[in-house]
């Protein structure tokens, strides 16, 4: 698959929120990013956590290199606004995944529930 045709698999709209703790250990959202073109794959799937645990997902988003999400940080928000909207979705991991050719990202796996 060239990047033309990976590009146009990017038929979702999405909303990216990064989660901070506040002084009281309370979430709130630092920062948001609309509009950030994906794709979403829905239906249960098992994962393993940052712990190393399997829990189950309910959907796996794919976001281009350039989407604005760290894979580092641990607590994001998803929620897709186009062509449907579907309310916020707890990040459970974020892969990486490299294009072998260069040794770059290619783009992002994200499991979600």
């Amino acid at each position: 698959m060239n990047a033309i045709q990976f590009n146009q698999l990017m038929s979702h709209t999405f909303t990216v929120k990064k989660r901070v703790r506040d002084w009281q250990g309370n979430f709130i959202d630092s920062t948001t990013t609309t509009g950030v073109e994906g794709f979403a794959q829905y239906g249960k799937k098992l994962v393993t956590n940052r712990k190393g645990e399997t829990v189950t997902a309910s959907a796996i988003i794919f976001f281009k290199k350039d989407a604005p999400i760290d894979s580092e940080y641990e607590y994001w928000l998803i929620s897709q606004t186009a062509p449907y909207k579907r309310e916020d979705m707890e990040v459970i991991r974020i892969d990486p995944i490299e294009d072998p050719r260069y040794g770059t990202i290619h783009h992002y796996e994200i499991s979600v529930k």
